[in-house]
């Protein structure tokens, strides 16, 4: 039986502040704080005999500022602090709608166009960017109730004239367009939330894959590229190598290795061969390949690299092995290592034959040691028949 799918959960727009949305709500929120405190002292010049707007519009300019730094300065603060914001708006915008119906004074009915009306509006937009869908919906239904309960009420107490019964009607057809336009901000996040929805789980199954075929092409318990990933790199820089492009193949084997897991263990011998090759990463350039080839065999594939840096390479991996291995277990190991160029077109199994014979060499001559391809052309190295032990690690 299928596992059940996860419980729907709306997605906010801004929920955490690592969410790159929250970056464009801040430059958004900027431009709108430096244009409503613009605006807020153009009204108060130009409105300067309605002492409602003479009062309001200090402690309107202080908060802009405020608020202005607190997104600057502190953007975790943003989407809370906006969240409050925008109902103490919500609350100034409908009492001055109240008190200018109810006193008739600044105005009345006329002073509510545009900035009360248009305030409102813009007031529900911004509530979609602010909460999730559900909660911005609710906001805006509140604010259009709102509007129309507190305009009613407002012209309904306030002085008489022939023209309240069509403020009424006209406030009425305002409720109707802000919910029109609540509806169609609401459509609009959810069709957002549903492709940021698509958009997160593509991204989950494209990490997911990335992370399989990371798994498929590294050695469990070295973290080294594995034996495919390998022939996939031999296999690119042999179309890639000439031209000016050196690759060298440093070929490394432990020494004895059977005889460390018949003394101490397998246990001692897996910790042994992640020494090796975290030695190998450490003393590498970042765009070495380092692989493991099974048993205590590892290879290094370093692009850009002629044969004489291949052998100092080398010389530094055989040095570095045995200080990695006794820092990490109480055990001593040394490495043969072999030392080859690939060549342009050259199939994987042919060079690690070459590079593999090579490291023989090595151990052949006494063990501990570096062997170069000779490329004075003094013939292929021939590999020879080696000894395997038990579990793969051979007796070399």
């Amino acid at each position: 039986m299928s596992a059940p799918s996860p419980p729907h959960r709306e997605l906010p727009v801004a929920r955490r502040a690592g969410d790159p949305t929250l970056g464009l709500i801040r430059r958004v929120l900027l431009i709108c704080l430096a244009a409503g405190a613009v605006a807020v002292v153009a009204t108060a010049v130009g409105r300067r005999d309605d002492p409602l707007v003479l009062g309001l519009s200090p402690l309107l300019l202080v908060v802009v500022l405020v608020f202005g730094w607190l997104v600057l300065r502190h953007p975790r603060a943003t989407v809370p602090v906006s969240r409050v914001v925008l109902t103490g708006l919500d609350v100034l915008w409908l009492v001055t709608m109240a008190v200018r119906l109810a006193s008739g004074s600044g105005g009345g009915w006329a002073a509510l166009f545009p900035t009360t009306f248009m305030g409102l509006a813009l007031f529900v937009v911004i509530g979609y960017l602010l909460y999730p869908t559900r909660f911005a919906a609710l906001h805006a239904a509140a604010v259009v109730l709102l509007a129309v309960g507190v305009g009613s009420a407002g012209l309904l107490l306030g002085p008489r004239d022939g023209d309240t019964r069509e403020h009424l009607v006209d406030l009425l057809r305002y409720a109707v367009y802000l919910g029109v336009l609540a509806a169609m901000v609401w459509v609009l996040s959810r069709t957002k939330e549903h492709a940021t929805r698509a958009f997160l789980a593509a991204e989950s199954a494209s990490a997911e894959a990335a992370s399989m075929r990371e798994m498929a092409y590294r050695d469990p318990l070295t973290g080294a590229a594995n034996r495919r990933r390998l022939e996939d790199e031999l296999g690119y820089q042999a179309r890639v190598v000439g031209a000016g492009l050196d690759v060298a193949l440093v070929y490394l084997d432990l020494d004895r290795f059977k005889a460390v897991n018949d003394a101490h263990g397998h246990g001692v011998g897996d910790q042994v061969l992640v020494a090796v090759a975290h030695a190998l990463e450490e003393h590498v350039r970042s765009g070495d390949l380092v692989a493991r080839l099974g048993g205590e065999e590892f290879l290094v594939v370093a692009p850009g690299m002629a044969l004489p840096d291949g052998r100092a390479l080398a010389e530094r991996l055989r040095a570095a092995v045995p200080v990695a291995v006794r820092a990490a277990v109480p055990v001593d190991v040394t490495a043969s290592l072999g030392v080859t160029a690939l060549r342009a077109g050259e199939e994987p199994a042919a060079a690690l034959a070459r590079v593999d014979a090579l490291m023989y060499r090595a151990k052949r001559a006494g063990r501990d040691r570096v062997e170069v391809e000779d490329t004075a052309g003094t013939g292929e190295p021939q590999p020879l028949f080696r000894l395997t032990g038990q579990d793969g690690g051979s007796a070399r």
